[in-house]
């Protein structure tokens, strides 16, 4: 995938997890009223989330896969390092947060709501980082390690091919469709 369609792709997935972040805290304020048919509707558009909560886990595991994998290896150690502390933090809070909504009930819900607001804290703050962070790293020019090549004059039809010749071609189509998790589920 192409450094423009990585960054495309990962800019998207940015704005589903601020998306989700903010139906969270709406769905969340609609829990803490006080009337009783809000907390069962908030409860119940609460727990259709799961699939996205999935998500936001995916994301979390950016070492298995290819979109963000390359980007993050340009980092420096202590970008790198933040990024998977956060990575883990954003994984310990879903956890933490799915764990109080599996047990609340309508007339139970306070115990989620701090969990919960911990999960849109947490994802707000590390889009914003990664975005800044991977932004810089993306730009042409911007390798923190500059190395001279030795640039080859002629090329006999004996050699090897490089891997850049030999990768599959991603579709634009493709490379735009974001996790599955991440999207809203259909039966839902």
């Amino acid at each position: 995938m192409e450094p423009r369609h990585r960054m495309e792709y990962l800019q998207e997935e940015h704005e589903e997890l601020l998306n989700l972040a903010a139906k969270i805290e709406r769905l969340l304020d609609s829990a803490s009223k006080q009337n009783f048919s809000e907390h069962t509707q908030s409860l119940g558009e609460l727990r259709s989330l799961e699939h996205r909560f999935a998500g936001i886990v995916e994301h979390c595991h950016p070492g298995d896969r290819l979109v963000e994998s390359l980007d993050v290896s340009r980092l420096r150690p202590e970008e790198r390092a933040r990024i998977q502390a956060e990575h883990e933090q954003i994984i310990r809070v879903v956890d933490n947060f799915r764990e109080e909504l599996k047990f609340a009930t309508a007339d139970r819900v306070m115990a989620m709501i701090l969990p919960g607001m911990d999960v849109v804290k947490w994802l707000r703050a590390h889009v914003a980082y990664e975005r800044d962070v991977l932004g810089r790293a993306a730009q042409p020019g911007s390798s923190r390690k500059k190395t001279a090549r030795k640039k080859k004059t002629t090329k006999t039809g004996h050699e090897k091919k490089t891997k850049r010749s030999t990768r599959r071609t991603i579709s634009e189509k493709e490379s735009r469709v974001l996790p599955y998790t991440l999207e809203p589920h259909p039966e839902l």
